[in-house]
């Protein structure tokens, strides 16, 4: 298998930016690995902010342990503020990004 092909599905299958290593190009990794795991961090604050209040809740009663009242809960919450919006988003262009950087850096060899 070529390097651009193993490149390309390492970036596609498992991480933005890994598959850049497979064409020792570290710097350019972290392009993609960075802006990445920065985003997980940030919907991963936000999830767990948002379970540590639900929990806080059920705990002091104000919310009863009933699974479609939880769900509710979680619904009117609003997790698709502008930040995990963003975090999002830039999960998504890093990878797209990283999978067309991989395959475009390998074109011409």
């Amino acid at each position: 298998m070529k390097a651009k092909t193993k490149a390309v599905l390492i970036s596609a299958l498992l991480f933005p930016g890994l598959g850049h290593f497979v064409l020792k190009r570290a710097m350019r990794a972290c392009l993609f690995i960075v802006p990445t795991l920065l985003a997980i961090g940030v919907l991963l604050r936000t999830t767990l902010a948002l379970a540590d209040q639900l929990v806080a809740e059920i705990q002091s009663g104000a919310l009863p342990l009933d699974i479609p009242l939880i769900m509710e809960r979680i619904s009117a919450a609003g997790g698709d503020d502008t930040s995990t919006n963003v975090a999002s988003l830039v999960i998504v262009v890093c990878w797209l990004g990283s999978i067309l950087d991989a395959w475009w850096l390998e074109r011409g060899k």
